[in-house]
């Protein structure tokens, strides 16, 4: 009986721990953020789970009468709030003109301006790759 109260105790001490250390602008981010549907031919979204990860996705928007036949975009990324900036980093893969080959897991990171006002995120930039060409201008999503 000892034993289990030690366990549960711990467990308790553990699960209050992880719940301090987020920080209370990352817990406005914890959740799905979309963009609305039938704007666009693909609809891109960004889930923030409290273990500071960011899931993005770009899929077709299956609202419209054709849809285009692909997966679509998917990537995991860590976040953090620090200093009201939103700060991303990640892993990609770069091509290397020297060997003609991709070096895959190459780590970048990014800061970024954003604001919540009522349920819509606006993130000033953001890639969910790290390159120059991938990058977006304000991407606007609507808390699900």
């Amino acid at each position: 009986m000892k034993t289990f109260k030690l366990l549960f105790l711990a467990a308790v001490a553990g699960i209050w721990s992880a719940c301090e250390a987020i920080s209370p602008e990352e817990k406005a981010l914890i959740g799905k953020w979309s963009e609305q549907y039938h704007v666009d031919m693909y609809v891109e979204s960004i889930t923030f789970d409290e273990e500071g990860l960011a899931h993005y996705q770009e899929r077709p928007d299956t609202t419209w009468f054709v849809v285009p036949d692909e997966a679509g975009r998917f990537a995991t990324l860590k976040y953090s709030v620090k200093n009201n900036k939103l700060h991303f980093s990640g892993e990609t893969s770069v091509w290397n003109d020297e060997t003609s080959h991709y070096e895959e897991n190459v780590p970048f990171s990014f800061v970024t301006d954003y604001s919540i006002q009522g349920n819509v995120l606006t993130i000033d930039s953001f890639s969910y790759k790290g390159g120059l060409d991938s990058f977006f201008n304000s991407l606007i999503l609507y808390k699900q």
